[in-house]
Order: structure tokens, then sequence, then C-alpha cells
């Protein structure tokens, strides 16, 4: 009796856990990324604005700063979220978000300076 049960058990129980306990977890952006491969082809005093804009795109704001000088910024937002269950009665889920920036600054046709932020 007690072999029958316990081959119950284990054949019952991937069965069970299949359908018992599970997660789903998703990422997703907003705005426009800069990949780093791409971002360090960049080269002040070499890269053209030109380029820049062919390569990036349009930046999501663009600011005209001292000296003639103009400083483009490329930000975005990454949300990655998940959520879990056990036994369908046991749940959370939680979010969580991170922004950054690839700042690119320009002046007579010229990439002057570059950084990025990420947090």
């Amino acid at each position: 009796m007690k072999r029958l049960l316990a081959i119950g058990v284990c054949l019952a129980l991937p069965l069970l856990s299949g359908c018992l306990v599970g997660s789903h977890e998703s990422e997703s952006y907003s705005g426009t990324t800069v990949s780093a491969p791409t971002f360090d082809q960049i080269e002040p005093g070499k890269t053209t604005k030109a380029w820049v804009l062919g390569t990036l795109g349009e930046p999501s704001s663009k600011t005209d700063i001292e000296n003639g000088e103009e400083l483009w910024k490329w930000s975005y937002t990454k949300t990655q979220k998940s959520n879990g269950y056990f036994l369908f009665v046991f749940g959370g889920s939680s979010e969580k978000s991170a922004s950054g920036a690839a700042y690119v600054q320009i002046k007579d046709g010229l990439v002057t300076k570059k950084w990025r932020t990420d947090q």
C-alpha cells in the first residue's frame, strides 16, 4: 500500500507543479535607447553632426548652450515587470523602472563631447 501511495505521489507531483507554480517576466522600453557599441563609435572632434543624426535618429531634445554649441539628448525608460503565483492562492508582482540618456555636444558641425547616464 505504501508503495502504491509513493508511486502515485511521484506520478502526480510533476503534473501538479506545472499548474500550481508559475511566473512571468517582461521588459519594455520607452523613448530612444542608444546601444553602447553605437555610442562608442562617436569620436569627439571627428564625428559629424550629420552622422550622429543619421545613425541615432532625431534626439529627444535639443538645447542651445553657450559659445554656439548644441546639446542633443536621447532619453529612455526601461520597465521590468514580474509576477508569480503558487497554488493560485499566493501571488506577487513587482515593477522596476530605470531611466538613462545619451548626450552629444556639437559645435560647427562636429561632436565636441559625449556622455551617457544610466540609472
